[in-house]
């Protein structure tokens, strides 16, 4: 009733979820029947579905479960069955569809911001992807969204002690984990620093909640394709009933509400961009995108952008609206040449649609850094790998002269083999004061200098994120996100920088560079290493399992830290 008074639009859904039991085909259909006649009469109510994330071959139960051309004779028969209730209902026989295509619009779940990699990479969505649907369907995303924490005050309020931290030193150690059901302690590996107070895990995954939503919710606006979405969950029913909502039990809204209510305003405009750090004196360029849902648009309409540094506007330009009805299209490139800069400077781009009389009707925003170009001296490096190895391209990109081991202080090891049959000079060059760089190393044991070092996959697909929260000097001034979401030259887009974390045996002597963290869907998570060293003689070795070949010329941050480890 009360959807229909403000207008809000609803889909029913029959509760099925994942598989339908050969038992209980016929009141199936009898209850999709009856579900049509409870919702017939509400104007609000615009669609109904018949199941939640269906999986393939009914989970391996087929004795028990109807198989998918079974399943879709169900959708059928219930389709009859609603029709005779209300000819003109509209129908989505699936929700998240894991066994597709089926039969009317295509709709996927994508959680790629949270379950890293889930549906598409968050890197390829953003750049415009999706998954795989009918040629020139439109489709729908049934659910997206990332965990946000409850506010401490919800927390205090509502949770059980045992959840909670007791004192003030127990708050130290304290992990979202003591949550029954929370994922934050297991999954912010893969996207935020581990925190160190409650106030402080809340602040953290909130960010994290907000960022997702707004990266995922532009992306699928620019997608004129995409034509029905829903965010996973909007309000929460009982304190960390699912903590994905964007709005708490008590009715607060979390960062994420204010970031989804922007983006889904009917006429918007959109900036994108795959990077986000610009070297001083490069052309900077940025999609601008005008999103209308609606049904008209606006005449005279300008796009007026602007690039902010330091609070001044040192750029400005306008230029003509293409508004489409009903779509979304790409205006153009925003092209800016990035100021001449001392030191890292932050800076806006900002971007508005502005009516004929000069009314702002939207505007967006993008922050990006600005960094002085940096000068890597040109030195001798042997490099153990082939040209187009990680080692081979990292030495090309930075400059760098090949070189023998004897004159090279700095060794880049990329192929295993060949520094196999290598080790014994190595080891003497790097005790004698040399630098052994291990870059990317395969899944597996690797004998290193001594040690033992295991690789392992990374869980739940490659990440696009490493934490630099390790007071180790390689890392000083970078901030929080620095290690996060960068650009693939090859690609054209964002792919993710770490596909795999490592441990050493012994451990002593090793000091982590980058913290990352293991684990599966099941199993349990714990913190892993992304990069490491340890002296060696008068020499280091360091571990690194971050992607930095073919990074360093789009990401200033990856430049910087390869420039830092050569010189370390």
């Amino acid at each position: 009733d009360y959807c229909d008074r403000l207008g809000l639009l609803t889909q029913t859904d029959l509760p099925l979820f994942g598989m339908l039991r050969r038992n209980q085909f016929s009141e199936a259909v009898r209850q999709a029947g009856e579900m049509e006649r409870l919702v017939r009469g509400h104007p609000c109510n615009i669609m109904v579905t018949y199941i939640n994330e269906p999986f393939p071959m009914g989970r391996g139960k087929l004795h028990r479960h109807l198989s998918r051309l079974e399943l879709e004779r169900f959708f059928e028969a219930a389709s009859h069955a609603v029709h005779q209730e209300n000819p003109d209902r509209v129908i989505k026989p699936v929700d998240g569809d894991y066994d597709p295509p089926g039969p009317g619009l295509p709709d996927n779940h994508c959680y790629c911001g949270w379950y890293n990699g889930h549906g598409v990479d968050l890197g390829k969505l953003h750049r415009g992807y999706w998954q795989k649907v009918k040629p020139g369907w439109r489709y729908g995303c049934g659910e997206f969204g990332a965990e946000g924490l409850d506010p401490v005050s919800v927390m205090r309020g509502h949770y059980p002690p045992a959840w909670l931290p007791a004192d003030a030193d127990e708050e130290r150690t304290w992990m979202p984990d003591r949550i029954i059901d929370a994922q934050t302690g297991r999954f912010h590996y893969m996207w935020f620093d581990t925190q160190h107070s409650v106030a402080d895990w809340v602040a953290a995954s909130q960010a994290h909640q907000a960022w997702t939503t707004r990266l995922m919710t532009d992306a699928f606006r620019r997608d004129s394709r995409m034509v029905s979405i829903a965010i996973h969950l909007f309000i929460d029913a009982f304190p960390s009933g699912w903590m994905k909502t964007i709005m708490d039990v008590e009715r607060g809204p979390k960062p994420a509400y204010f970031v989804y209510r922007d983006a889904l305003t009917p006429l918007m405009v959109s900036l994108r961009s795959d990077r986000t750090g610009f070297w001083a004196g490069e052309q900077m360029a940025f999609e601008a995108w005008v999103c209308n849902d609606l049904d008209r648009a606006p005449s005279g309409a300008l796009l007026h952008y602007q690039l902010e540094v330091g609070g001044q506007v040192v750029f400005s330009q306008r230029a003509a609206a293409d508004v489409p009805a009903c779509s979304s299209t790409c205006q153009g490139m925003i092209q800016i040449t990035a100021p001449s800069v001392s030191d890292r400077t932050d800076a806006v781009v900002r971007l508005g649609l502005l009516a004929a009389d000069g009314a702002v009707l939207h505007d967006a925003s993008l922050e990006i850094a600005i960094f002085p170009r940096t000068a890597i001296a040109s030195r001798p490096v042997h490099v153990i790998g082939g040209a187009d190895s990680s080692a081979g391209r990292l030495a090309r990109e930075l400059g760098l002269r090949p070189g023998d081991a004897p004159e090279a202080r700095t060794i880049l090891v990329s192929d295993l083999d060949d520094y196999a049959q290598q080790a014994g000079s190595i080891e003497q060059a790097v005790r004698a004061g040399a630098h052994a760089i291990f870059l990317n190393l395969p899944p597996g044991q690797h004998a290193i200098l001594g040690d033992t070092v295991e690789v392992k996959p990374a869980g739940m697909n490659p990440r696009h994120f490493a934490s630099r929260a390790t007071g180790h000097p390689l890392v000083a001034g970078f901030r929080p996100h620095d290690f996060r979401f960068w650009y693939d030259a090859d690609a054209g887009y964002v792919t993710p920088l770490l596909d795999s974390t490592f441990d050493v045996t012994p451990v002593a002597g090793w000091s982590p560079i980058l913290l990352s963290g293991n684990g599966n869907w099941l199993g349990q998570w714990g913190p892993a290493w992304a990069a490491a060293q340890r002296p060696c003689g008068a020499g280091r070795v360091t571990v690194c399992q971050i992607a930095l070949a073919g990074r360093t010329a789009g990401n200033p941050v990856a430049r910087i830290f390869a420039a830092r480890l050569l010189d370390a």
